[in-house]
């Protein structure tokens, strides 16, 4: 998938531009060092080193050498999100297909995500709990509007529609990845109902 970030503008979208630059600088370092030595053959001052950042810059963009590897930052869902979630009206499925679309960030160069995981099976782990820690994330913010059975398939289903859609499409903008869920879950019900 793409980056979905809208561009900024003026000083806000100066230092939006330098937080992407910087995140991915560590990216590429990490990417370059874990796909030539392996993940254990690598430590995070290295990365720093070659991204020409302190080790406390590199963990304000990535809580683990494997998640910047692989360009997967920790998830968290900010306050106003999960107020929008808790008040909005539609189903408890589609809002929270919106709600992993506004808040889940989604690698951007996915090809190069799967060559590294396929040369390196050790990065299979790293991406599973990010998947196991975004999902919880996004449970505890629905198991607040619904019970916890409720809240815990609901969100088993979106984040199946999320790994699906990032299997078929390239996605430009937030809203389209929201789109692409509710399509991709719909296709999965109507496969479920099929005689």
């Amino acid at each position: 998938m793409t980056s979905t970030e809208a561009p900024a503008t003026g000083d806000s979208g100066l230092r939006e531009r330098k937080k992407q630059q910087t995140r991915n600088a560590i990216h590429e370092a990490a990417l370059d060092l874990v796909t030539d030595r392996g993940l254990a053959g690598v430590t995070v001052e290295e990365i720093c080193a070659a991204a020409g950042v302190s080790p406390r810059t590199f963990f304000n963009y990535f809580p683990s050498k494997g998640n910047a590897a692989l360009g997967l930052p920790a998830t968290t869902i900010p306050e106003g999100a999960r107020e929008a979630f808790a008040t909005a009206e539609g189903s408890l499925v589609s809002d929270l297909c919106e709600l992993v679309a506004q808040t889940v960030n989604l690698p951007a160069d996915r090809s190069r995500m799967k060559t590294l995981v396929q040369a390196r099976p050790e990065m299979v782990p790293t991406m599973l709990q990010w998947m196991a820690d975004a999902r919880l994330a996004v449970y505890e913010v629905a198991a607040a509007r619904t019970d916890a059975d409720s809240a815990r398939t609901a969100v088993t289903l979106v984040m199946a529609a999320v790994i699906e859609a990032a299997h078929r499409f390239t996605v430009g903008s937030r809203e389209e990845l929201a789109d692409r869920l509710r399509g991709v879950v719909a296709e999965m019900g109507r496969l479920a109902s099929a005689r």
